[in-house]
């Protein structure tokens, strides 16, 4: 299992909204299924295209494998400590956001998490994804994984080169959602060399 944000929440909330609830995949097939877990994507859209901040949302990825094959009590349960980890110390009506499931044919499942970037109180900008959020989530997802015998995103056996995994999928994700992963030196520097065997070479968004 792998948690990952994205790197842009600057433009249509809407637009982002509107890909979720969609009935087709990143690769254009359709979905196995889409459920609402949390929240209304209509709502936290609306709030977060009012809003007059440069950053206005922020927007992550639950990635399963296949063979993970988690139940829905696992789900339910992983998007419970996400937003516990998250939103640590503040009340439920101080933010808004949802988190929406697809699932995989195969087995695979991802949520997708989208929350608009606001203190719904004081009405100030609220990231809960600041730079070095790996130090705040990392733990979380190698904790989980550990507990339920989940592949790690950082497991040798996995590597990239032999399965694209987690990763492969975000990263189509994020191309046909418009957006760009936030990725550290390690990751860039993995993927500039691994790109030319991998995928065709794109230009920068």
């Amino acid at each position: 299992m792998h948690i990952k944000f994205l790197a842009r929440g600057t433009g249509s909330a809407r637009e982002a909204a509107n890909y979720l609830l969609g009935e087709r995949d990143a690769a254009g097939k359709p979905r196995e299924g889409v459920e609402v877990l949390r929240g209304n994507p209509d709502i936290v859209a609306a709030v977060a295209d009012s809003l007059d901040f440069e950053h206005r949302y922020t927007s992550g990825v639950i990635a399963w494998a296949p063979d993970d094959q988690p139940t829905d009590e696992h789900i339910e349960s992983v998007v419970d400590e996400f937003e516990k980890t998250a939103w640590a110390g503040l009340e439920p009506d101080r933010y808004a956001w949802t988190a929406v499931l697809h699932r995989e044919e195969g087995g695979g499942a991802h949520v997708h998490v989208l929350a608009a970037r606001c203190d719904l109180e004081t009405g100030r900008s609220l990231n809960i994804a600041p730079p070095g959020w790996q130090k705040t989530f990392d733990p979380l997802q190698d904790a989980l994984n550990a507990e339920h015998g989940w592949a790690r995103p950082d497991d040798p056996a996995r590597a990239r080169v032999q399965q694209p995994g987690h990763r492969a999928y975000i990263e189509a994700a994020q191309l046909r959602a418009g957006l760009r992963l936030e990725a550290s030196p390690r990751d860039l520097i993995r993927d500039y060399l691994l790109q030319r065997v991998l995928i065709p070479a794109h230009a920068d968004q």
